[in-house]
């Protein structure tokens, strides 16, 4: 196996753990929601976007990670978050 390979192969590596960490995060929400249907919080809470956004940006900085993508990247999660947690109530648009 080549240097590029080998390289190639654990990238696909790391690939498969970040979409792994994906599905975990995006299958917490039910969790999620029945803690904010109890605390009455909306499903969209703007104020904990916002602190969530603010970590991972305060992280990426530490990380030298360009600002700009990890924002869009969590912007992402957040709305997958928000979109698992409006399907699990009978809001949703996923099939």
């Amino acid at each position: 196996m080549s240097e590029l390979e080998s390289v190639r192969k654990e990238i696909e590596e790391i690939d498969r753990e970040i979409l792994s960490l994906i599905d975990k995060r995006v299958n917490l929400a039910e969790r999620v929601l029945e803690s904010k249907r109890i605390n009455g919080t909306s499903i969209n809470d703007r104020k904990q976007n916002e602190v969530v956004i603010n970590r991972a940006l305060n992280t990426a900085t530490e990380l030298n990670l360009d600002l700009g993508s990890i924002k869009e990247i969590f912007e992402i999660l957040i709305r997958m978050s928000i979109e698992r947690q409006n399907e699990l109530s009978g809001k949703g648009s996923l099939p």
